[in-house]
């Protein structure tokens, strides 16, 4: 039986990912990384290195003390508008098929899993359903609960997967060769080596039968 702790730990993870691909505009959640950025250095249980782990807590607190506009202007330049264009746009399609386009072949399945978690849309960011940000924040949501709805397993699995995984590792890498503010290639690094302990997680036991 899996211990509750590490669908704590993973719901860690996965959020304040999610929260460090978003809008550092965005006051709540840039406060909410804050206090979450704690707990990440407890992590124990989902294998990551400690080391990695630091970096990324690190990157933050320096980021935070570094002139807010640096951080604005480089999540601008990495997610919204770079001339000629976007090195790395944050959005699946592009990852799973190399098309600059969204709401790709894969959209529909993406949209099943939010209704199958009992979810019309995502919240109200503005944000397409396959943004980074949003498909992490979606796994949190599945993670954390899971333990009241163990039918939330096998929906973890299909994200992961059919979505996340696709783009997990071409998106980071990319990200860490051309962010240049130290907080945003942590971010990278966090979620290569995260998503590598995830598809471990995934290979025994299958959720879905």
């Amino acid at each position: 039986m899996l211990s509750p702790k590490i669908f704590e730990e993973r719901a860690l993870l996965y959020k304040v990912l999610s929260l460090a691909l978003y809008t550092p505009s965005d006051l709540e959640s840039q406060n909410e990384l804050k206090t979450l950025l704690p707990a990440v250095r407890q992590v124990s249980l989902v294998k990551m290195d400690p080391e990695t782990i630091d970096k990324f807590v690190d990157a933050w607190i320096t980021a935070w003390d570094s002139p807010q506009g640096d951080l604005k202007e480089e999540y601008t330049r990495l997610f919204v508008n770079d001339y000629p264009e976007l090195k790395c746009p944050p959005f699946e399609t592009y990852w799973a098929t190399g098309e600059r386009t969204i709401y790709g072949h894969n959209y529909d399945s993406l949209l099943r899993i939010y209704r199958e978690a009992g979810l019309d849309r995502a919240p109200d960011v503005g944000l397409p359903l396959e943004h980074v940000a949003l498909e992490l924040e979606l796994m949190y949501y599945l993670v954390a609960s899971s333990t009241r709805q163990p039918e939330y397993l096998c929906l973890q699995e299909k994200l992961f997967r059919e979505h996340i995984e696709k783009w997990a590792d071409g998106y980071s890498r990319c990200l860490e060769e051309n962010a240049k503010l130290e907080n945003y290639r942590a971010t990278a690094r966090l979620l290569r080596e995260f998503v590598a302990s995830e598809r471990a997680f995934f290979e025994e036991p299958k959720f879905c039968v």
